[in-house]
């Protein structure tokens, strides 16, 4: 926390330098005490977060007989906050509580709880600092219950200052209580400063604790923490902060705290905080001009990085195991390791081209999705034509429906009016009725007659209205149907253009799929070129391996020492095992898989006839399920079984003749069950299988720490290995 502390200082003070101005100068053409004393107390803040606090007290003393002479509770919490802030950067920690005291009696008139806040937790951390814990108990106590109620997450600086005081007192378990609360708060918060200052204190407290297993897991997640970085190169790194947290401890305790760290991580498989952490180690020793003891580390580094996923990491602690070995003097060792790192080298260049195709297929892959887009959006537009197709459709029907219901309406009328004409004709029946009766009477006959006349012309001139109303209904009949034919011709013209469009998609997608089969054919060849060209490459590695092979076997057939020749012997066996992969991979149709069956057969058949064993000596059973394994699992598997059986050849059957290997392969339930066992000597009974330093037992073991694989050895009537192996991957 100090060295964030020092660094946030330096930088504020190198960048900016404030002077304070003269106090006349801020507070002219200011009206009121108000606005005086919170001009004065916002620059005191102010120079306070840049590192000014010549500036800062400068101020503060200007507002003092202001604040004092105004007597309002917020601006006087506020003030006394601030001097406590800055008592406390001048480490005067009884000053701080005095100062802050004085704010006490203004707690009741305040609301805000921001200055009251600062101000309990200033007295609480003088009283710390004093080491009366009582009352810094009280006091923190005070400050967790005001934030309870304002802001929980505020509480992860009072624990964390409990957790001090607590560490000071010797109370390690309640101190460890109180980091832990205060970390779990920054965690979930996901404030990256908060959080980084807890991981800092967290290092040292399981430093000064001496806790390496505890310290192992908050390192690597202080790796983590420093790698998500928006500049990795800003602030300090993983080694700045080991060196710091074991400032204190010398070399010898810190290389056994440090190794115990190591441990840790690599009993959780991360081996990339491992190897940092042996890195460390090495620079503790190199530092102190001892470079033959930084040597190991760093070759245990090379050890434990020596697989595909850390390919780069190898290569750097490879080149730092060179160097090493050239200050120490050492060079001939350093020879081959020279040439080691130039093979290195290209290996990672090869990577790099790897990493470059991969970027191209992914390019091209998206530019084909892109593709496959633009022709779902092309037929989304079609599917919309024909919806609005069917909603112009449904609009005609509607047009229909309401044709049909004028046609009801003016059929009723029509039948009104032929009603209306019945009754009529009623009405004329009784006229004539009428009209017989007057007959008996001339004078009451003249008068129905003029009566009758009127009733007729009034009849017509009902009729001729009618007839008019019929014509308008007439009209607008033909209106409608008008109206309907243009219509009509509108859908037909749509439709004619919605077959057009839907003629110009078909043509773009005709097109796009003569263009996307071209394409097709031009991948299809190179794929095929490539599959020759991986089948050449793999035939020039067999030969290779084969030569290396045939020249171990010519040097072992050179060397005097029995010890030596045995070592070159075994040497070329696990060459010829890799060969007998690259012949197979392509002298097969497949050149990403492996038959283990016909390659385990093989591979047996080669170590038989290197160790000159005979069928009648010894009985191989071989129990292989037909499985396609890809070339990444089927190396550390080949080697493992030709380390297994090149043991059994060479220690099982020295005391009798008639010997007998069972080597069995099967998958069940998602992992491949390997096991190989004789009806030999067996294992030596006081021989301790995890500890051996055989190279070849060291070997079995990486491989299977490799295929993340359970690995049991045994006797049994003889030897027995079983591995259950959980990480393989079918061609």
């Amino acid at each position: 926390m100090k060295l964030f502390i020092a660094i946030g200082f330096f930088v504020c003070t190198a960048n900016v330098s404030l002077q304070a101005q003269p106090v006349e100068a801020v507070v002219v053409g200011l009206q009121t005490d108000m606005q005086k004393a919170d001009t004065l107390l916002t620059l005191a803040n102010k120079n306070k977060a840049l590192g000014n606090f010549d500036a800062m007290l400068t101020y503060l003393n200007a507002a003092k007989p202001i604040v004092i002479q105004l007597n309002d509770a917020g601006t006087a919490v506020r003030y006394y906050a601030y001097t406590g802030a800055y008592y406390d950067h001048k480490e005067s920690y009884g000053e701080v509580v005095a100062e802050c005291k004085k704010a006490l009696v203004y707690f009741e008139q305040v609301t805000k709880p921001d200055f009251k806040r600062s101000c309990l937790f200033l007295i609480a951390k003088g009283y710390r600092h004093q080491k009366l814990y009582d009352s810094a108990q009280k006091y923190f106590d005070h400050t967790e219950k005001l934030h309870n109620a304002y802001n929980p997450y505020l509480n992860w600086y009072v624990y964390s200052e409990k957790a001090r005081m607590y560490q000071a007192a010797d109370n390690i378990n309640l101190a460890e209580t109180y980091y832990d609360k205060a970390y779990q708060l920054t965690k979930t918060k996901g404030i990256r400063m908060d959080h980084g200052v807890m991981l800092s204190y967290l290092l040292e407290f399981y430093s000064y604790t001496k806790k390496p297993e505890k310290y192992a897991v908050v390192m690597a997640e202080q790796v983590d923490f420093i790698s998500k970085r928006k500049n990795p190169l800003q602030g300090p790194s993983i080694h700045d902060v080991l060196y710091t947290n074991l400032d204190k401890m010398p070399v010898d305790e810190k290389v056994q705290f440090l190794t115990r760290v190591k441990t840790t991580l690599l009993n959780q498989g991360d081996i990339t905080n491992a190897a940092l952490t042996n890195s460390t180690i090495s620079a503790l020793y190199e530092n102190n001009s001892q470079p033959q003891l930084s040597l190991p580390y760093m070759k245990e580094n090379m050890e434990l990085t020596r697989v595909p996923a850390q390919l780069l990491n190898h290569f750097v602690y490879s080149k730092a195991t060179y160097r090493l070995l050239s200050k120490a003097g050492r060079h001939e060792e350093a020879g081959p390791l020279f040439d080691y790192l130039f093979k290195l080298k290209d290996s990672i260049g090869n990577k790099d081209q790897q990493a470059k195709l991969q970027e191209l297929e992914i390019t091209y892959q998206t530019a084909k999705k892109q593709q496959e887009i633009t022709l779902l959006n092309a037929a989304n537009e079609l599917r919309q034509k024909q919806i609005e197709v069917l909603q112009f459709r449904t609009q005609t029907d509607s047009l229909q429906i309401l044709r049909a219901t004028e046609q009801r309406k003016a059929l009723f009328k029509e039948n009104l009016l032929k009603e209306f004409a019945m009754q009529e004709q009623q009405k004329n029946n009784s006229l004539l009725a009428r009209q017989n009766i007057l007959k008996d009477s001339m004078m009451e006959s003249e008068q129905a007659y003029n009566t009758l006349l009127v009733s007729e012309n009034n009849l017509k001139q009902s009729q001729l209205t009618k007839e008019l109303q019929l014509k308008e209904a007439l009209a607008r009949e033909n209106n409608l149907q008008h109206s309907q034919l243009v219509k009509e011709k509108q859908t037909r013209w749509l439709l004619t253009g919605g077959m057009v469009l839907l003629l110009l998609s078909g043509v773009a997608i005709f097109t796009l799929y003569r263009k996307q089969k071209n394409k097709n054919a031009i991948i299809q060849k190179q794929a095929t070129d490539l599959e020759v060209l991986m089948k050449e490459i793999h035939h020039r590695v067999k030969n290779n391996l084969q030569v290396v092979s045939s020249l171990l076997d010519l040097q072992s057939h050179t060397i005097t020492d029995s010890q030596a020749s045995a070592a070159v012997k075994e040497g070329k066996n696990r060459v010829q095992s890799m060969a007998l992969i690259h012949q197979n991979l392509y002298s097969e149709g497949n050149i990403k898989g492996i038959m283990v069956k016909e390659y385990i057969s093989n591979l047996v058949q080669s170590l038989s006839d290197s160790y000159n064993i005979s069928n009648d000596k010894v009985k191989v059973n071989i129990n292989i399920d037909d499985l396609n394994l890809d070339v990444d699992t089927m190396i550390p598997l080949g080697l493992v079984l030709n380390e297994l059986v090149s043991n059994s050849f060479k220690y099982a059957f020295k005391e009798t003749t008639a010997g007998i290997l069972n080597i069995n392969l099967e998958e069940k339930n998602e992992k491949l069950h390997l096991k190989v066992s004789d009806n030999g000597a067996g294992f030596p009974v006081d021989m301790d299988v995890k500890s051996a330093k055989s190279f070849g037992l060291k070997m079995i073991r990486a491989f299977a720490q490799k295929l993340k694989a359970t690995l049991d050895i045994y006797n049994n009537n003889g030897a027995v290995v079983e591995m259950q192996i959980s990480k393989f991957k079918a061609a």
